[in-house]
Parts: structure tokens; sequence; C-alpha cells
């Protein structure tokens, strides 16, 4: 069968879409592109046509836009991160505030003006987070190597010699754990077979100088002693050695038990498994702003949604009468209960439990109807039915935090039948990608009705 022929087209680039790529027309058709920067004339490479509008990759700049930069990474569009590091930092800003006000826009949700995206302190090495693959032929040399999926397969594994988003401390500790693997000739995973035996390692680091190391194996067996052996040997800086099966829970081998990060004037301890902003130094200004939004009175109740390690909770903890935390994760909740302890938030309550399942009208009965309720939820939203609960129980205020303008904009089109979006502010989180944390501020729009417990 012939090859199919090559379809390109000399495009203008216009905006920036909330998946990362850049947009520009044909005719009547969108074009969706990889590594384009708006304002440039671009020869496209067109991959798919589907009805209404086309993805593409650049293939050739023809009149480069000045806001266009030369990536720092070496393996720039070959793994899946970092896809905006062509943009100016100061580019990525601006377009990461109009893909919020596009999506706001979208769903007919009225806000004041957003105002600019805060900068994160750090542009490079602020990951405290990273975990790499194994695989036992890469899409390039075709010989076993440890780094990133490709950006356009999950079961392609791209070699990576460097990350600039890393620590040089966890780009190290990967580098020698993957050369005491080779030695050992431990074999790496092979996505099409499904076997070898090392799939994956995750590193995390701490601003308090921790070092965490936790290879998955696809196994049990007893060669996974001589593995880990081995690579304690190579990487005596690590603080905190785990492991996991195929996924699973972690599995405790030497060292800290615990990682512990501060944020503010406070210090949170968190379990391997557990999820802690990537983001650090900017995680703390982030809590900073939703305190500020949520400005708590001395005898309000808040209610802390989603409330993984306790961060928000204790945060706020100071300025109010009494904070519930829910979290459907358990290891969570004991992390966050040992947080509020270690930072002697004694008026902080946590509960385990499903969010859909735990909050409702009963349990907002026997807890007491909050003044203030704090909303993260994950990157795809929440359930209608707990915005539903969240209008019965009408909190003073709402402060909404959200990964994903998209799904932030379709929870708050509901949410605004009975609040309006007070304030908002969005957060650059991920410096060179085109996700954006926004901390929204919603305030009742009446007085608060007679609460309606669910019937039995």
């Amino acid at each position: 069968m012939a090859a199919m022929k090559k379809r390109l087209q000399h495009i203008v680039l216009y905006g920036m879409h909330s998946s990362g790529r850049s947009v520009g027309r044909c005719g009547a058709s969108r074009i969706y592109t990889d590594g384009g920067c708006p304002g440039e004339t671009v020869e496209v490479e067109i991959d798919r046509v589907q009805r209404g509008y086309r993805y593409g990759r650049v293939n050739a700049v023809v009149n480069a836009s000045p806001r266009r930069v030369a990536p720092f990474c070496p393996h720039y569009g070959l793994c899946g991160g970092c896809n905006w590091q062509h943009l100016a930092y100061d580019a990525q800003l601006h377009w990461k505030r109009e893909i919020l006000r596009q999506a706001l826009n979208k769903y007919a949700v009225q806000t004041p003006d957003v105002p600019p995206v805060l900068p994160s302190p750090l542009t490079l090495g602020y990951r405290n987070k990273a975990t790499y693959a194994f695989t036992h032929a890469d899409g390039l040399s075709h010989a076993p190597a440890a780094g990133f999926h490709a950006a356009d397969c999950r079961r392609t594994v791209c070699a990576v010699a460097e990350c600039g988003l890393l620590p040089p401390a966890m780009q190290a500790t990967a580098a020698a754990i993957t050369d005491a693997a080779r030695r050992r000739a431990i074999p790496f995973y092979n996505y099409g077979a499904r076997s070898g035996l090392l799939k994956s390692l995750q590193l995390r680091t701490t601003t308090t100088g921790q070092l965490l190391a936790m290879p998955d194996f696809t196994t049990d067996t007893p060669r996974i002693r001589d593995c880990m052996h081995a690579f304690r040997e190579a990487c005596p800086d690590v603080t905190a050695w785990f492991y996991t099966l195929d996924g699973g829970a972690p599995i405790y081998v030497a060292g800290d038990a615990f990682l512990t990060e501060r944020s503010g004037a406070l210090t949170f301890r968190y379990s391997p498994g557990a999820f802690y902003q990537p983001n650090p130094l900017q995680a703390e200004n982030l809590c900073a702003q939703v305190v500020a939004f949520a400005d708590p009175q001395d005898d309000d109740r808040v209610y802390d949604l989603y409330t993984g390690v306790g961060t928000l909770a204790c945060h706020i903890a100071g300025r109010a009468a009494a904070v519930v935390g829910v979290e459907g994760s358990a290891d969570a909740i004991a992390d966050a209960s040992a947080n509020a302890a270690r930072n002697g938030m004694a008026n902080v309550r946590f509960v385990a439990g499903d969010i859909l399942q735990t909050f409702t009208d009963d349990f907002v009965a026997a807890h007491g109807r909050p003044d203030v309720l704090i909303l993260d939820p994950p990157r795809a939203g929440t359930l209608i039915e707990i915005k539903k609960a969240i209008l019965r129980a009408a909190p003073r205020k709402v402060v909404y935090v959200s990964c994903n303008p998209v799904s932030l904009a379709f929870d708050l089109k509901q949410l605004c039948e009975g609040y309006h979006v007070a304030a908002i502010r969005p957060i650059d989180m991920f410096p060179h990608t085109q996700h954006v944390e926004t901390v929204a501020l919603l305030e009742r729009k009446a007085p608060r009705t007679a609460f309606r417990l669910t019937p039995a």
C-alpha cells in the first residue's frame, strides 16, 4: 500500500486552546496544532480530519512570533510534558488567562475581570514529584531506557537524560537507579508483551531536604530485595525508600516513613502515595489566596471538601471557630489528622468518606451548617449532586479551587443559581504547560433559607 501523501497547509495562528494546542483556521475548519505560537504563520502537517476541525503539527515556521523562544529541553516535542517551552514565559501567563476567560465565556459565567496570572516563584526545577517509566526498548535507539511517555503514545517511552522541571537531585537519582538496574540486568518493562520486572520509578522531594524513591515492580519476587539493595547502594542521598507492586500500595523499605513539607508557618506530613501540590513554593501562595478569599469570622464554621492531607483546612483553622474536612482516602485523612495535631489545630475534624456519599443533608445536619465552604475537586470537577447539596446548605461563601478552567466554568454555571462570582484569581502552578490553577470566590445571592433534610 502506498504511503499516504502528507497534507501541508500554511496557517495563521490566532490563539491557544485549553488542550495546549495553538489554534488557526483553514476555510471553515479550525486547525489545532502542537508547537505553534499565536500571531505566526506556520506550515502544518495535518494528522486527523474531523467534522469542523483538524489536528496537525507544525512542520515549519514561516513567520515566527516575537514571543517564540528556543526550548530549553533537548527532549522537547518527544516526551509528553512541557508543551509550552517554545512560548516566552510572559506569553504563557497571557494565554493561560485567556484560556480561563474563554472557558468562563463559553458557559456564560459572569465574573469580575480576570486579573493577570500569578507567576510561579520558580519556572525551572519547581516540581517535587516525577514518575519515570522503564521500557525494554525506547522509540529511537530501541535499547532499554528510562524516561517519560511520548506525547502521542502512552505505550512509548522517551529516554530522558535531563528534565528542566526537576531539581538536580531528582535527576541524579533517576540516572543512578537506571544505571544500577542495567548493571544488575534487571529486565525493564515490555509494553507489548506485558513482561519485565521494573516498570516505573516515582521520585519525590521536599523543601525540607527529603528525597523519596519508590520503584514499581510488576510482580512479587525474591529478586526485588536484590534490586532495592542495589538501588540503595547507588543512591546514599535518598532519605525514604519504598516500592510498589503493579501500582499498588507503597511498601516501606527504609528511611523516613513520611514526607514533611513547609507551607507558611505550618508543616505538613504526607504519605508516599498522598497528593501534595507539585509546586510547593507556589502552593504556599495558593493557600494564602484561599484564606484571603474565605476571610472567615471568628465564629464561622468551615467545610473543606476534598481536603487531602488537610493543607487548606489547617491554613484556615486559625481564623475560624471550627473546620470539617472530608476526603475519600483513609490514608490522606490519617495524614490530615496528624497535621492538625502537629500544628495545634484543635478545632479541626476530618471525616473519611466518598464526597458524594458523605456530603449529604444528614451530614450537614449532624456537623452544623457551614458558613464558608472550600471546594478543591479533581481535575474533572465535581458532581451535580454535590453542587445541589452545596446550594441546599447555602454557606455564605464558597471558595472554589480548580486546576481545569473548563470544569471550573461548568461547575460555576450551576453554583451561580444561588451565588455570584465576587472575585477570581488564576495562579501558575505548572510553568511551560497549559495548565492553570484558579481560585474563585462565590458569595450567596440571597439570605439563607431554611435547611431541608433529605427525606428518609
